[in-house]
């Protein structure tokens, strides 16, 4: 069921402007609408939130009808913006963002601690905190726009309503706007529904477009569908040449933009060549099953950001069609940034459901055991397979098309730009991996993310004086499904900065330290390496080895130790020899040691290691003795 939804409704104030709306609005996704002005956008907003009354029909939020809530309990599910026109004399920014706080003070509206908090929190979101003491009537538009998205964050609401909310505010603003509102709808699962006039903004935004103009309200599109020329012109009454002069060719090639916040920078995201991979994918599809060549293409990737780009090219084949998405790395160049990811696809129209994967020129092999793929595979990773496959396959159901697909990925300039990584050395040979686990790059600038993290430890000291710390993605996931319990406890994403991040856990005072990650990244610290990038040391298999033949392993396992690919494929080794055990045991103790040496007495911590194909490995003594003590053992 939707969170917000509207059942036949009329929106007006003395007479109905608006009839037979149908929208429906998600937790975690972004409703946008847009239309020309004075079209009823605002007043359908208003009436969302309950200051219009319905003219006809009804606003179910969570499944119950909006009048049967009481204003304090529809308060604190619900949160409405709107732009700034009421005067404030004497009231600091501070008391204007806590009146989102009042649903939750009872009658006195006495702030808690927690109440105060909640809302530097929210100003520290916005960006809005040095604005705390200053007088509301003093400040400028833009920086009010930003204390009202406080106010309306202190709600700590499940949907919130935002009218224009980019007025005022400059690029940088705009910019930023677009990851807070991000970030509630994908990290808090917050429902959004913003009305917008610009239409770059809107397409950037959207998960979903409702359509708002005097003829009526459309039902709830997807962005292409939504912003597709001939909707645009009919929906702004635009003729040709006018949408042209607004919208032309070098609009019409949008550029993925998304930020993460890194200290005082504004870092723009890029996207995998996973990503690519899948988009190139589904324009080739759509080219052989519609007969036109795609101006763009999009697709969500597994983190929820959308990412809709321009294909370099775009043709029909001897074989079928391909489709070419450049890399964007974004503010994190590497040796694939600006290389064109190219899909070859031909139809099977005799084998329903089936998708064929396999790489071209610039794709590496796989030549090593323990990788992703199986050996003589193209390095085309699991996740970036699924993407293809799910990207053609909505192709397919678009086009009423029930065969199958043969793709092949290639890299133009892969096989030179392979020989700058370590591909080479882990048993890829002959080009580049299509890699990915959640089709976006996230800006790795050194400073950017001490910076970040720094920030991060500092936030998570507010809360607690126990901390966990995991290098990427696969330790979140690992705590998200094996510790549930331990959810209260603050986790910071260190990336490969561990060392850091101890030394930074020191200076804020924590008692308590978890570390919780892959035995890829988290062996190297039996070695005493604290920063685990494979630019900074790689000598994974050296320490398996090391502590293997301290276990009295023969001369034959550790070479096959030595030549193994992967930390995985040493764990099959081990396993082979009856090893695994003892040398587990013996690396966690030297990690231990190395823990406890850079922490140097400021707090207690310990690792938990883990392996995808293996599940849980072990984790160390003091690391056990602080899981017994928060799990209440």
């Amino acid at each position: 069921m939707s969170y917000c939804e509207t059942h036949a409704l009329a929106v007006g104030y003395s007479a109905p402007l608006l009839r037979d709306i149908a929208l429906q609005a998600e937790r975690g996704s972004i409703l946008t609408l847009i239309g020309p002005n004075g079209a009823g956008k605002s007043t359908l907003l208003k009436t969302l939130s309950a200051q219009l009354t319905p003219q006809g029909g009804a606003v179910l939020l969570d499944g119950q009808d909006l009048s049967a809530y009481t204003p304090g309990a529809r308060a604190r599910k619900l949160a409405l913006m709107l732009p700034h026109t009421a005067r404030t004399e004497l009231t600091t920014c501070f008391e204007v963002a806590a009146a989102g706080r009042y649903p939750y003070t009872g009658r006195l509206g006495v702030l808690s601690a927690a109440d105060r908090e909640q809302v530097w929190q929210a100003l520290r979101l916005v960006q809005a905190d040095t604005l705390a003491d200053r007088d509301f009537s003093c400040i400028s538009d833009g920086q009010r726009q930003r204390v009202l998205l406080a106010r309306a964050v202190c709600q700590q609401p499940e949907i919130l309503l935002l009218d224009e909310p980019t007025s005022f505010l400059d690029v940088k603003g705009k910019a930023e706007l677009l990851t807070i509102l991000r970030t509630l709808a994908r990290e808090k699962q917050v429902a959004v529904i913003v009305t917008l006039h610009e239409l770059a903004l809107a397409r950037k935004l959207a998960d979903a477009v409702v359509c708002v103009s005097p003829k009526g309200v459309s039902q709830v599109l997807s962005p292409e569908a939504a912003f597709a020329e001939d909707n645009i012109r009919t929906l702004f009454d635009l003729t040709a040449e006018q949408y042209a002069a607004l919208y032309g060719k070098d609009d019409a090639k949008p550029k993925f933009e998304h930020y993460i916040r890194s200290g005082q920078k504004l870092l723009r995201c890029g996207y995998t060549t996973g990503t690519c991979a899948a988009l190139g994918a589904a324009g080739a599809a759509r080219l052989l099953l519609t007969g036109r060549a795609p101006e763009t293409v999009g697709l969500r990737t597994p983190k929820g950001l959308v990412v809709e780009v321009a294909p370099q090219r775009c043709r029909l084949t001897a074989q079928g069609a391909e489709c070419a998405i450049v890399k964007d790395g974004g503010d994190d160049i590497d040796a694939t940034t600006g290389l064109p990811v190219v899909a070859e696809v031909s139809l099977l129209p005799d084998a329903p459901g089936i998708v064929t994967i396999d790489g071209g020129h610039g794709v590496g092999r796989v030549t090593k055991p323990g990788l992703d793929q199986p050996l003589g595979a193209a390095a085309i990773n699991h996740v970036p397979r699924r993407m293809i496959t799910e990207a053609l396959t909505k192709e397919a159901e678009a086009a009423g098309y029930t065969g199958g697909f043969a793709v092949i990925i290639c890299i133009d300039g892969g096989e030179e730009a392979a020989r700058r990584t370590f591909n080479p050395h882990i048993g890829v040979e002959g080009g580049l991996s299509v890699l990915g686990t959640s089709g976006i790059v996230e800006p790795m600038s050194q400073q950017a993310i001490l910076d970040t993290l720094q920030l991060e430890i500092h936030q998570a000291a507010l809360r607690s004086r126990r901390l966990i710390l995991a290098p990427g993605n696969y330790g979140l996931d690992y705590l998200a499904q094996n510790m549930p319990e331990l959810a209260d406890i603050p986790i910071v994403k260190v990336s490969n900065f561990v060392g850091d991040a101890l030394d930074m856990a020191a200076a804020e005072h924590f008692e308590e330290v978890l570390l919780v990650g892959h035995v890829g990244k988290l062996v190297k610290l039996a070695g005493g390496i604290m920063n685990t990038h494979s630019r900074q040391a790689d000598c994974r298999t050296e320490l398996f080895c090391t502590h293997a033949a301290l276990c009295g392993a023969p001369q034959s396992v550790c070479r096959a130790l030595m030549d193994a690919a992967t930390t995985d494929a040493c764990l099959s080794v081990l396993d082979e020899a009856g090893l695994r055990a003892a040398v587990l045991e013996s690396l966690l103790e030297a990690v231990q040691l190395h823990l406890d040496r850079r922490a140097a007495g400021a707090f207690a911590v310990g690792a938990v290691l883990f392996s995808n194909q293996s599940g849980p490995l072990g984790q160390t003594k003091t690391a056990d003795a602080l899981l017994k003590k928060w799990k209440g053992n």
